[in-house]
């Protein structure tokens, strides 16, 4: 990986802002080679609604713990100059430890998708939107699909946006 690059991540958690786990992480360059994915245990969660995200509790309990990781997973975001993502989860992050330097500039598509400001805006939309074929059913859905899906997304932006500027 070249120093300071521009990467894309996706990250689900468990839901419950009280005691939100981070159940599965993964980051990409921008030619969509995959830096790190991993799907994790939780400590405290046992129970989350998965229709949100897909992974089931079961799915999860023989997954290594997030902290197995850790220092690997910094070391990446260390060397990014940007970050990409939809809706930014970064206090999920700094809560097992992992800082993004105040220097590394994170866009959120979701910030640049907003029609209506509530529930219909999703990456599901973002991704019919800007003709993104990510997978009907959820549950067959991986962090790889998703963070190709914001990739995707976010090259389709710049270059509209290079238009507009034409």
């Amino acid at each position: 990986m070249n120093d300071k690059q521009t990467l894309i991540y996706w990250l689900d958690a468990t839901g419950g802002e009280e005691f939100d786990e981070i159940i599965r992480l993964t980051i990409i360059d921008t030619n969509n080679k995959d830096l790190f994915n991993s799907t994790f245990s939780t400590k405290l969660v046992d129970w989350w609604y998965s229709d949100l995200n897909g992974i089931r509790p079961e799915d999860t309990y023989e997954a290594p713990l997030l902290e197995n990781y850790k220092d690997k997973i910094q070391s990446i975001f260390d060397r990014a100059s940007k970050i990409i993502t939809f809706n930014p989860t970064i206090t999920y992050l700094k809560r097992q430890g992992i800082t993004i330097s105040t220097d590394t500039l994170v866009e959120d598509l979701a910030d640049y998708f907003r029609v209506m400001g509530d529930e219909t805006d999703t990456i599901d939309n973002l991704c019919i939107y800007y003709g993104y074929p990510l997978p009907d059913n959820i549950f067959s859905r991986t962090g790889v699909d998703y963070a190709k899906a914001i990739n995707f997304c976010w090259h389709k932006m710049m270059e509209y946006s290079q238009a507009q500027k034409n």
